[in-house]
C-alpha cells in the first residue's frame, strides 16, 4: 500500500526552505509534483475538502480520491508558519498519474455543479 509508506515517511519528509506561493492555479496542473508548495487555501479552491486530513505532529496529510486516481498530500509549515505542500504521492488506479489532478479538480468542479435532491 502506498499510503503505509507515505505514512511512515510522514516524520521523515524535509520542509521546503523556500517554494512558490501556486496561489494563482486557474486549473490544476497536469503534473501533480507541480502541487509542491501549495496552501490549503490553494488545495480547497482547486480540488476541495479531502477525503481524509490528518494531523500528525506539524505534519498534515491530505487524502483526495476520484474515480481514476487518489493523491496524497503532505503539508509542513514553511518558516512563517503556514502549511505547504511538501510531498505529493499520486496513485493511478486507472489512467495516468499526470491526469490524476484533473480528474480530482473534475470531480470537485462536478460535485460542486450538483443540485440538492429535493424530497
Amino acid at each position: 500500500m502506498p499510503f503505509l509508506a507515505l505514512a511512515g515517511l510522514v516524520g521523515c519528509a524535509p520542509v521546503p526552505a523556500q517554494t512558490s506561493d501556486n496561489s494563482s492555479f486557474i486549473q490544476a496542473p497536469s503534473d501533480p509534483q507541480a502541487l509542491v508548495g501549495a496552501t490549503p487555501a490553494v488545495l480547497s479552491a482547486e480540488f476541495g475538502q479531502p477525503a481524509l486530513r490528518r494531523v500528525d505532529g506539524t505534519a498534515q496529510v491530505w487524502l483526495y480520491h476520484s474515480t481514476a486516481c487518489g493523491l496524497n498530500l503532505v503539508l509542513y509549515p514553511d518558516a512563517s508558519g503556514t502549511p505547504r505542500v511538501a510531498m505529493v504521492e499520486p496513485t493511478a488506479d486507472s489512467g495516468t498519474a499526470s491526469g490524476c489532478t484533473t480528474a480530482l479538480q473534475r470531480a470537485h468542479v462536478d460535485a460542486a455543479l450538483e443540485h440538492p435532491s429535493t424530497s
